[in-house]
């Protein structure tokens, strides 16, 4: 019965460690700083070597997906996508990868995300996204390639259009 003067303080002294942990999370600085995060956790043989691009960021309240784009056009390109928490500006906490599913054309990529779609066009024809969702028709102009962004809800459908409004295959 001796030990019951021991589990305050030890029960005490644990819940201060467990909160001490959660302290103690890695802030990225920067897109630099996550470029090179994303490199370890990508997926590919040569990730030491491989060339990675940042492609852009969705954003919904405080947390974030950033794409990278693997590859360059020698290489087949792989869309990661890093989810993070915004802790300040520039300042960034990983959360977790996922492997997107790709687009029905190449160089694209999409996720559901967040209760809505992030999209990354990395394709020079794509001018524009059209999406159909529960408020109608929605389009959104690629400005310039890799175009990254994000549509709040779960879209009925989606497709991707050149410059004249092709569809494009």
């Amino acid at each position: 019965m001796k030990n019951k003067k021991y589990r305050k303080p030890v029960l005490i002294l644990t819940v201060l460690f467990c909160v001490s942990l959660t302290g103690c999370t890695k802030i990225y600085n920067g897109t630099d700083e996550l470029t090179e995060k994303a490199r370890k956790e990508m997926p590919v043989s040569d990730f030491e070597t491989t060339d990675i691009q940042y492609a852009g960021m969705s954003v919904a309240d405080n947390k974030a997906l950033a794409w990278f784009i693997s590859g360059n056009e020698y290489q087949a390109h792989y869309y990661l996508p890093l989810e993070v928490e915004v802790k300040g500006d520039d300042k960034y906490s990983f959360v977790r990868t996922y492997k997107p599913m790709n687009g029905e054309t190449d160089n694209i990529a999409i996720l559901n995300w967040n209760g809505g779609y992030s999209f990354v066009a990395n394709n020079s024809d794509c001018a524009s996204v059209k999406i159909t969702g529960e408020n109608g028709i929605y389009e959104e102009k690629v400005k310039e390639v890799p175009y990254v962004f994000y549509y709040p809800s779960i879209p009925s459908q989606y497709v991707f259009l050149d410059s004249d409004g092709n569809e494009l295959s």
